[in-house]
């Protein structure tokens, strides 16, 4: 599995759409978390680059008037704009602060923030990795067995990729959205904690 991160992208998107492109195309991504909170923007991403309402309802209703009167053409265009749909669905967003998104790799947990000062000793307490986005530059830090992860502000035109590897392993890296990377990162493996009675 490989899940790619992207920072804020502070209303620019255009370099947001190239960001996406890169993570989904290049990277084949199974999904891209967008770590920002200006949703809209990236709705906008979306909505310019489907040409329309990317929702289920507006399908159904075109492929209806497609159905009932449309070229061959046309239906083919809907098909390959639902398509196109269908991978931009892999883009996630956060949920409202001070919620956060979780999520399970193999058997680390991956916490995905914002703003990282949101969190309590507990969530910390439990994550492997704290991917967030507020920063001014891309990041990595471990703390003892935990890392903290942003790919920072998209106007650095960089984004991050958290990757299980066939081994088990799970690698961080950095990349340019041209995509020369720019640092690649193991984690250290979890150790189990085992006591011995005496």
């Amino acid at each position: 599995m490989r899940i790619g991160l992207l920072g804020p992208s502070d209303g620019d998107a255009e370099t947001l759409r190239e960001a996406i492109e890169f993570l989904l195309d290049d990277m084949e991504v199974d999904q891209a978390v967008y770590l920002g909170l200006d949703e809209e923007v990236l709705d906008a991403v979306i909505r310019d680059w489907v040409g329309g309402d990317p929702s289920d309802e507006a399908f159904l209703t075109q492929a209806v008037d497609a159905a009932m009167g449309g070229t061959p053409e046309h239906i083919e265009a809907l098909l390959e704009q639902r398509e196109l749909v269908e991978r931009l669905a892999k883009v996630r967003k956060l949920p409202e602060p001070p919620a956060r998104a979780v999520e399970m790799l193999a058997d680390r947990i991956l916490l995905f923030v914002n703003e990282k000062s949101i969190l309590d000793e507990e969530d910390i307490a439990n994550a492997n990795l704290v991917a967030y986005g507020r920063s001014s530059s891309a990041e990595l830090r471990r703390f003892g067995p935990r890392y903290f992860l942003t790919p920072g502000p998209l106007s650095k035109e960089q984004v991050a990729v958290v990757e299980l590897e066939p081994d088990g392993q799970v690698s961080l890296a950095l990349f340019d959205i041209s995509g020369v990377p720019v640092w690649r990162e193991t984690m250290a493996r979890r150790t189990s904690k085992v006591k011995l009675a005496r």
